[in-house]
């Protein structure tokens, strides 16, 4: 009798398409930002509040679309929303190439944020939340794997482009790259869900039956609850606290005298330890609380922030005190994408996934958009970098308590199920 050939789950080619180019969507919407900033600020004379406002412009943007696009997703499915995204994406960077004046340059950031709406983590964990039941973490940590290799891989890759052909140039060439990677993924290779194509979820022969402790699942009763409360405030602390310092990282260590190459190199090398974040916390999920080893990766993040404060030249101890916070601040930096790809769908399920992670997902990005925006206001006249870091590691140690307070709230919450109590 002649066997079936082989078919791989259909879900994780489309795994493998996404992060790709979720790895190029994070490299230039988000990463090469803080290498661009540093040319324009020579060339252009404009201060970095000038510039930090209007790359927060674009996230508060892609923070106000959060909540109509879960919707969209939740209905149609991740393709469109994807492709038009990808189109997004390739204007703005070429627009952003010949830019002359500040109000122009905000004009580019509003399409920047619809870009970010529609390419980043938000849609491609829809993705995830449809085709992945058991094995979703897995699915989850290899998405964000590459997400989070963009910085490694961006980083250096702009300032090289910068270096050899001007800033200017070096947009337009990452427009062709987003352009080569983005519209065959998601205008050809995206499906809706597994049903479409007569599959289950992770491939498997009969689909899991749905999980009992899952509350219903809408935004209305997710935000009614607390854990979906103290995991948004968790997150939003978490993120504004990242991009104020990852935005202002490039800047503050060129200003202490070290070249931009190097700034440039330990930034990006933040991205490779989030990657060893994520991989230290989908390892120890089977033996350790997720909740916990998150929480502690936050607090380390909040003493990394705080050993900037002492870097004060290009010594030896000020060169081993960036690496040190490279790596503290690197593992815990990856972590809000995994806790939004993972804990949500648990707690709430998948059936409306989407709709509310696009609530939870219009809070984060507004924090991400308010940590930069602050940084510039701060890095210009509040106390300079001092007064950025002082308040970004205060945030970190707290986001790390709110997130256990949440894990609290959840168990009371399963309680109150399972005795056929309301939730309190």
């Amino acid at each position: 009798m002649r066997q079936r050939p082989f078919r791989p789950f259909y879900g994780w080619l489309m795994l493998g398409g996404l992060s790709a180019t979720e790895l190029v969507s994070w490299g230039v919407l988000i990463y090469a930002f803080s290498v661009l900033i540093v040319p324009m600020r020579a060339e252009l004379g404009w201060s970095l509040a000038e510039l930090n406002a209007a790359y927060a412009t674009g996230v508060f943007i892609s923070g106000l679309l959060a909540i109509p696009v879960g919707r969209v997703l939740q209905v149609h499915g991740a393709r469109g929303v994807m492709t038009a995204g990808t189109v997004a994406t390739v204007v703005m960077l070429l627009l952003w190439s010949a830019v002359d004046s500040v109000p122009v340059f905000y004009a580019v950031f509003l399409i920047g944020g619809f870009a970010m709406a529609t390419t980043l983590y938000e849609p491609a964990f829809a993705v995830t939340a449809a085709w992945f039941d058991r094995l979703r973490p897995r699915a989850v940590l290899i998405l964000t794997v590459f997400g989070g290799l963009a910085s490694v891989v961006f980083v250096p890759l702009t300032a090289v482009l910068v270096d050899t052909f001007g800033w200017r140039q070096s947009l337009v060439v990452l427009a062709g790259i987003a352009a080569l990677i983005g519209f065959p993924v998601h205008g050809m290779l995206l499906r809706r869900r597994p049903a479409d194509l007569g599959l289950h979820p992770d491939g498997a022969r009969v689909p899991r039956p749905p999980q009992p402790h899952h509350v219903a699942g809408s935004p209305r009763v997710a935000l009614r609850s607390k854990s979906f409360r103290w995991m948004t405030l968790c997150l939003v602390m978490s993120t504004a606290a990242k991009f104020a310092v990852s935005v202002v990282l490039v800047a503050f260590l060129t200003d202490r005298g070290y070249s931009l190459p190097t700034a440039a190199l330990a930034a990006g090398s933040v991205g490779l330890f989030q990657v060893a974040g994520r991989l230290i916390v989908i390892a120890l999920r089977g033996r350790m609380s997720q909740h916990l080893i998150t929480a502690l990766l936050f607090f380390g993040q909040g003493v990394a922030i705080a050993l900037l404060l002492f870097v004060t030249g290009t010594d030896a101890t000020a060169t081993v005190t960036v690496v040190v916070f490279v790596v503290l601040f690197g593992l815990g930096f990856g972590l809000e994408a995994l806790v939004r790809g993972t804990l949500v769908a648990e707690y709430y399920g998948p059936a409306n996934y989407p709709s509310i992670n696009g609530v939870l997902g219009a809070f984060v990005v507004a924090a991400r958009a308010a940590g930069p925006l602050l940084a510039g206001v701060a890095g210009t006249g509040f106390g300079g970098f001092q007064s950025v870091f002082v308040t970004a590691a205060a945030l970190c140690c707290l986001s790390a308590w709110t997130l256990v307070l949440a894990q609290r709230a959840r168990r009371a919450e399963v309680a109150a199920l399972a005795d056929g109590r309301p939730e309190p």
